[in-house]
């Protein structure tokens, strides 16, 4: 994972925040596995009708990238 997308989502893991996918793709988010992100317990991912997809880091998450 890009460490600029990283530090994103470690901060908005410590503010209690989600972020959509349409905001990251400059961050080249669509080259992510989020499945398989996903599957490891790194990420969440929930769908909302107006923002699109949503990400946040699980704590395992956010103990994997923190130290980026």
């Amino acid at each position: 994972m890009d460490t600029s997308l990283a530090r994103i989502l470690v901060k908005a893991k410590q503010l209690n925040k989600w972020v959509p996918v349409k905001y990251l793709n400059k961050h080249d988010i669509q080259r992510i596995n989020l499945m398989q992100l996903e599957d490891e317990g790194l990420v969440l991912t929930t769908h909302h009708k107006d923002a699109g997809i949503l990400l946040k880091l699980t704590l395992k998450g956010y103990h994997h990238f923190k130290n980026l």
